[in-house]
């Protein structure tokens, strides 16, 4: 358990701009215009889930075969990019000429390519390193520019094979942000954690469902569509105090109604059964702080409380800042990986010691690297679960709170934006607040932490559903 001092004193040691000015709550956000990336074998599936959904957005959805983006261009000059590159390339051309402003990746890490960053983790036997997907790759689209970045920026010897570098836990020489990513967002980005055509057309039918639902309710017929529910179940020492202020806050824009559902008293959890409660009633989204495991949050949400939760055309929006809640992949190199030479290594926690900086990960892990977690499972979940989910693929820290307050925030400020939104706002904001993009190591390991805080937190989900 972690004190709030520590972030203080890193925020105290690097410039930090004022703090964003409450915005006024929109009336009508401008469409989306969503792009969906999937393999072509899968469009079938998707069909009424793309005409439909373009009609529910007021904007045609836009379908773009993985095979087609990830194909290398003839006679390129070497390196020829890879999979995920090659892809972010085609969305960033996108991007630049207003064709979108959303992303809908259709597959888990065994389908569509997901970019693993890399961390001088202080491990002996990894030979200090660390992988962490990351799809915030895919959403950091530009430079300030607006020209392409892709996250290489530091492309010489062993580091060109690295994407996303931050340094700073062990090498103290070298600037945190040694990529130098730009790191704010240009478009929301979500994932649906499905290897089949058949999982994705469930996927696909339980949205639509849901957004028929959503747009189908008038004031009179919300009841706990309006709803908010907050868990604290431990974690770190200023949890419960930092959830009351952001439901305070909430409850002062007026938009929602909310509460402090759950509340860690005296070393007791809120309990399953009052998660369980909370899914019954489904409100619009359940937001948890505190400990978490890749099978749920401590004491009080796991997948007995998901599956057992009723069949609904409205299941919740989840946010979790506890560690691993939303595992989507293995986490090389302590967990076994297969690396972009196609080599299947054991893995540290297995026993495997690198001597050397180990081979950085294939961006397809597929059966047993293809680690998961209850959170994937509640978004692939038919009848219910969840619409989508953020949470974290590994450790999180007490940072995190401040990605759950910038999101909240922006669910009051504008509540009929599309969820997916809110996010990008909440990583904006959370830039904004520490303005950490050339911030220097420190004897501590937890300013690249604070760095990194956003790149290991995931969307899983159509980026552009709506809550109300």
């Amino acid at each position: 358990m972690r004190t709030a001092g520590v972030l203080a004193a890193f925020a105290a040691a690097v410039p930090c701009l004022a703090p964003r000015a409450a915005g006024a709550a929109t009336a009508e956000p401008a469409p989306e215009r969503l792009l969906v990336v999937a393999p072509a074998s899968f469009r079938p599936a998707l069909e009424e889930f793309l005409a439909e959904r373009g009609r529910q957005l007021g904007a045609p959805v836009a379908f773009l075969a993985l095979e087609e983006a990830t194909r290398p261009p003839e006679g390129g000059a070497p390196p020829v990019p890879d999979a995920p590159e090659l892809l972010k390339r085609e969305v960033h051309r996108r991007w630049k000429s207003g064709e979108l402003t959303a992303l809908l990746l259709v597959g888990d890490v065994d389908t569509v390519p997901v970019r693993f960053m890399k961390l001088d983790r202080g491990t002996k036997e990894a030979f200090d390193t660390a992988f962490y997907a990351s799809d915030l790759y895919y959403a950091d689209l530009a430079r300030d520019d607006g020209s392409f970045d892709d996250w290489n920026g530091a492309a010489h010897g062993v580091h060109a094979r690295y994407f996303g570098e931050v340094h700073g836990e062990t090498n103290k020489l070298d600037p945190i942000n040694f990529d130098r990513v730009s790191y704010v967002p240009e478009i929301a980005v979500g994932r649906w954690p499905v290897s089949t055509a058949d999982d994705a057309k469930a996927v696909a039918a339980k949205t639509l469902r849901h957004q028929r639902a959503v747009l189908a309710a008038g004031p009179s017929t919300r009841a706990a569509a309006d709803e908010l529910a907050f868990f604290v179940s431990g974690g770190w020492i200023d949890n419960s105090a930092r959830a009351t202020a952001l439901i305070e806050r909430v409850k002062s824009k007026g938009a929602w109604r909310t509460d402090l559902h759950g509340f860690f008293v005296a070393g007791r959890e809120p309990g399953t059964a009052a998660v369980a409660a909370a899914f019954a009633r489904s409100p619009a989204a359940i937001f948890h702080t505190g400990h978490g495991q890749p099978w749920g949050w401590e004491g009080c949400f796991d997948r007995d409380v998901m599956t057992r939760s009723p069949a609904t055309d409205t299941p919740p929006f989840l946010f979790s800042i506890g560690c691993s809640t939303a595992v989507i992949a293995t986490e090389p190199p302590y967990g076994a990986y297969v690396d972009v030479d196609g080599t299947l290594h054991k893995g540290t926690n297995s026993g495997q010691v690198f001597t050397d900086f180990p081979p950085p990960p294939a961006p397809i892990q597929r059966d047993a690297c293809n680690a998961t977690s209850v959170s994937e499972e509640a978004v692939r979940r038919a009848d219910g679960g969840a619409i989508a989910v953020i949470g974290c693929v590994s450790g999180s820290q007490p940072c995190a709170h401040t990605l759950l307050d910038g999101f909240v925030d922006a669910m009051a400020e504008s509540p009929s934006a599309a969820a997916g939104r809110w996010w990008p706002a909440s990583l904006a904001r959370y830039v904004r607040d520490y303005m950490f993009m050339d911030p220097a190591p420190t004897e501590s390991w937890y300013p690249p932490s604070i760095f990194f805080q956003g790149m290991k937190f995931v969307y899983l989900g159509d980026p552009t559903v709506r809550l109300r």
